[in-house]
């Protein structure tokens, strides 16, 4: 008993030496902890104090990136119209008036038939009737003058028929999505279907991207052949000749169903020849037609009518309080 209570005693007190010197550490690490944090949390209350070295460093950095961006400012409102400030709300709506019977005669002189459920307004046909919000004119404006050029654009490339028209309402309008994506660049989207020649579509999409007054993007694209089904054979016996007659003074070609009469009865190509000649007729056969680009298309687009702003329009982030800079992470 007396050797057990011996080892006994020796085993109770290294436990409690080394409970003891555990103890000991774990109380220095925790008090350099709360050192170390109380240091941190002092440091993030306060304010940096460059030295000057450091502190001319960042103002000419500041200086050469502000002067880059007026620079780009700068170059990008040489492509682009500044807005219309001083525009009152009722000067706008009675521009719109204007516009839109300037481009109605546009459109009918260079034959664009405007195909609308609705009476057309160049997509502000809320403001045929109604006065638009003070703050929202000046963008209204420029997109008023944005629809106006991108349908004369149109028109201009021989497109034949309009059958739809919208405009997306900017934010702040009734009906509008949302804010901008972006705080840089602005877009304001229109959409629309036409009818005419692939030459029409070409003209149109290469107008837009060299246009140099407005930014287009030509956002969604859809085009649709009224010709679903391949090309006719050139002859019915499957020969590579194109059998046609041709009036040498109008120009007319003669319809597969007139010469189809003249073929009547087992006529002989002498006899059919000499029909056609009696109707004014001569035989203009062709080893070659044209097959791709001659049809008549429907494409419907969005385009993103698109305006950077300048140094002075877009908003200053709001400065960190020092609530926010001491607060803890």
């Amino acid at each position: 008993m007396t050797v057990f209570g011996v080892v006994a005693a020796l085993v109770v007190g290294g436990a409690g030496f080394y409970a003891f010197s555990s103890y000991g550490s774990y109380k220095t690490a925790m008090e350099g902890w709360d050192a170390k944090v109380g240091t941190i949390q002092t440091l993030e209350r306060k304010a940096p104090y460059p030295n000057k070295e450091n502190s001319e460093e960042v103002e000419e950095s500041l200086k050469r990136y502000r002067a880059a961006v007026q620079k780009l400012s700068d170059t990008l409102n040489t492509f682009q119209r500044p807005l219309n400030k001083e525009l009152a709300n009722t000067e706008f709506q009675q521009r719109v008036k204007t516009r839109v019977e300037e481009f109605r005669q546009y459109a009918r002189t260079g034959g664009l038939e405007i195909d609308s459920r609705t009476e057309f307004h160049l997509g502000f046909d809320s403001y045929a009737s109604n006065l638009p919000q003070p703050e929202l004119v000046p963008v209204l404006d420029y997109e008023l003058e944005a629809i106006d050029h991108l349908l004369r654009t149109l028109v201009d490339a021989g497109a034949e028929t309009m059958s739809a028209f919208q405009r997306d309402a900017i934010p702040g309008e009734t009906g509008a999505s949302g804010q901008h994506d972006s705080g840089v660049v602005h877009k304001y989207p229109v959409r629309f279907r036409f009818q005419g020649t692939f030459a029409t579509f070409q003209q149109f999409v290469n107008a837009l991207a060299n246009d140099k007054e407005f930014f287009y993007i030509l956002r969604v694209l859809k085009v649709k052949n009224e010709k679903t089904e391949g090309a006719l054979k050139l002859a019915a016996d499957g020969s590579s000749t194109f059998e046609r007659y041709e009036n040498p003074t109008t120009k007319e070609l003669a319809s597969p169903e007139r010469i189809a009469e003249w073929k009547a009865d087992g006529a002989t190509p002498a006899e059919v020849v000499a029909k056609a000649k009696e109707e004014g007729f001569i035989k203009a056969d062709q080893d070659a037609r044209v097959l791709m680009g001659q049809e008549k298309i429907s494409v419907y687009v969005v385009i993103d009518i698109t305006r950077f702003l300048g140094p002075d329009e877009v908003e200053k982030p709001e400065p960190e309080t020092e609530a926010k800079k001491g607060r803890k992470r």
